[in-house]
């Protein structure tokens, strides 16, 4: 039972909820994809190179010649998937990355906005630092050394000979006489003379989850007359300061009065950068994050060579933080992260799975004890705000009245400290958004506000999304055997193998996010990605003692993986209920749960793993170790 105070706080995160839902109701199309935009294309286009950078192809690759593995993006993602396959012995002149952006690195090449920085900490996030060798200068790196580590990777591995830039897949067909993919790709700028059309043995679809920037449905946006741009396509040449640069100084906007729309992850590390420079920054609020305790500080080298003493240390410390996520039990003994994702933060494994079993009887008091559990680290996040924030007013409009798993948490040192600067304004929208745009600035609550410069921090299309297929993620059409669109087969059922692949287009992987792991760190996702796809290609070919294999998964190998997606999902129930934001399909979430229980039945099987990622990896280990590649058809 709840207590009165807790059920009195419980009894405010419903008013808070029901508010946003019944002034949104539109849920994800109250935003506009950019990425699929004619109107606003103008929003991402890309910053960082010249109109003839990479207009020309290496001329190590011939893209008249078949490509036996063809890596759709060149972020963290794409570059772990070829670096495990170089590590099982596929060649490098077998390999083909494209990307749309001018550079290595997905959302590090594209977010550059003043104070970036990775919200796990490093020495989990960045990947292949063992390999690598390379110790991170901050315990969370900021975008620029991020970014350089994306290349980094590609110059231990000599992958620029095989990368081309600027190339977005755009259609994807099975030929099932010649066994092999069509890859029609169209080149990021105005010269249709250099899309391409590419061959492929196998693919592998390797968007991240940040890859489609949005902007809000917003009466009036095309009116504004002053400078705009999203946070994920920084215009320095506006601001001052460069992106090479963590803590850019933007002397440019000393004489600006400048909005920023949005306080979730981006604006949180934003924000105390715009604060140094502007000289009026009004920060525009719908729902304000949690921000916790950060204690941001700089690598120790004597503390990095304990942290790097053992092989497999970086396995083991993701192993080690997710399971604390995750709520395993018996609990670590070692905290080795022991930063505020793990400490006292005994609720958030709904989010991203339980580690443990549940049923149907005990779902109740799970979910309450998720509710009590979470009550005093959010209490505790809501009183760093009163002491933090001078204002009282301000203070009370910042503090989150929803469970912390809602919505991903912040951790920030200097965002909380920004409003006591003189030049900083707290608009509140009272969960209502924006009224609408004029062409002199913002109008919220009926009060016009007049900007120079309107920055939008409003953040990215779901990962996920509800049927969201992983051709859709990426942008690409994508037709496999017998003209079947994986965007249709996916609004039909959510059914893969292992959440990687899926009957009916063979040879083709991706990279979740249905029926497959999530966790806070999505590096951790990725590696098992890798690793596993690799191994069913590898192992694949071992089998038919050829190269060249067709590998597709059977229907009741899909439907047993459902099976116990569908067992697991369970821990993830306390998502319900929450206020709307991108992890439950900002709201719609409820909205399909409120369709009766087939509806369910079959969200159900859809979800990610909930048992958390570690429960992933153990039943794929246990796939891989059973050795007879169980439910994978291979054929020559």
């Amino acid at each position: 039972m709840f207590s009165a105070a807790a059920a009195e706080i419980e009894a405010k995160y419903n008013a808070e909820r029901d508010k946003r839902l019944k002034e949104r109701p539109q849920g994800e199309d109250q935003f506009i994809d950019l990425t699929r935009s004619e109107k606003f294309k103008h929003l991402q286009e890309d910053p960082w190179i010249g109109p003839d950078e990479h207009t020309s192809i290496p001329s190590t690759i011939d893209v008249t010649k078949q490509i036996k593995y063809l890596v759709c993006g060149a972020g963290y993602s794409g570059l772990l998937f070829v670096v495990r396959l170089l590590e099982a012995g596929a060649k490098l002149d077998e390999i083909v990355m494209i990307d749309p952006s001018g550079g290595y690195g997905g959302v590090w090449y594209w977010n550059r906005y003043p104070g970036l920085m990775c919200d796990v900490e490093s020495y989990c996030y960045m990947p292949l630092l063992e390999e690598t060798g390379y110790m991170p200068k901050y315990k969370y790196c900021y975008g620029p050394e991020l970014r350089g580590h994306a290349e980094r990777i590609a110059e231990k591995w000599n992958l620029r000979p095989r990368t081309i830039f600027r190339q977005q897949a755009k259609h994807l067909q099975w030929d099932a006489d010649k066994k092999e993919w069509i890859c029609t790709t169209q080149f990021q700028g105005d010269k249709r003379d250099l899309d391409l059309k590419l061959h492929a043995k196998y693919v592998m679809l390797a968007a991240g989850q940040l890859t489609h920037p949005k902007i809000p449905v917003v009466d009036g946006i095309d009116k504004f007359q002053g400078h705009i741009f999203h946070t994920s396509r920084w215009d320095y040449k506006y601001t001052g300061g460069n992106s090479q640069d963590a803590k850019a100084e933007l002397t440019n906007l000393q004489d600006k009065r400048v909005g920023i729309i949005g306080t979730g992850a981006t604006a949180v590390q934003a924000v105390p950068e715009l604060a140094k420079w502007a000289k009026k920054l009004y920060v525009i609020q719908r729902t304000p994050s949690s921000v916790d305790i950060r204690n941001q500080r700089e690598t120790d080298p004597e503390e990095w060579k304990k942290v790097t003493s053992k092989k497999g240390w970086w396995m083991d410390r993701n192993t080690n933080f997710s399971n604390l996520l995750h709520q395993k039990l018996p609990a670590p003994e070692v905290n080795m992260v022991n930063d505020y994702w793990v400490i006292n933060n005994p609720s958030y494994c709904t989010a991203w799975g339980y580690d443990r079993p549940l049923t149907p009887e005990e779902l109740p008091q799970y979910i309450q004890t998720l509710h009590i559990n979470d009550i005093p680290r959010a209490e505790r996040i809501r009183k760093r705000v009163a002491d933090t924030v001078k204002d009282k007013d301000t203070a009370e409009k910042l503090k989150h009245w929803y469970p912390t798993w809602c919505k991903r948490p912040c951790f920030h040192d200097d965002f909380l400290p920004a409003f006591n600067q003189p030049n900083v304004e707290l608009v509140d929208t009272d969960g209502l958004g924006v009224d609408r745009f004029t062409e002199k600035g913002v109008v919220v609550g009926g009060k016009e506000y007049e900007l120079d410069l309107l920055i939008l921090s409003t953040g990215y299309k779901a990962p996920g999304g509800l049927g969201v297929s992983p051709a859709g993620r990426y942008n690409v059409t994508v037709i496999g055997k017998d003209g079947l669109d994986m965007d249709a087969e996916f609004q039909r059922e959510v059914s893969t193998l292992h959440g990687l692949t899926r009957k009916d287009f063979p040879n083709l992987f991706f990279t979740g996010v249905a029926q497959a792991s999530l966790t806070a760190n999505q590096i951790h996702n990725m590696d098992t990605y890798s690793n596993h796809i690799v191994y069913m290609i590898m192992n694949a070919q071992r089998k038919a003692n050829s190269g060249d294999v067709v590998i597709e998964p059977e229907q009741k190998a899909q439907d047993e993986w459902g099976d116990q997606v569908a067992a697991n999902a369970l821990g993830l129930s306390g998502m319900a209920g929450c206020t709307p934001n991108y992890l439950n399909a900002e709201g719609g979430l409820d909205k399909m749960l409120a369709l009766g229980p087939e509806v369910q039945a079959k969200m159900m099987r859809g979800q990610i793993w909930g048992r958390g990622i570690n429960g992933y990896i153990a039943a794929l280990k246990e796939w891989e170790n059973e050795g007879s590649m169980k439910g994978l058809t291979v054929s020559a």
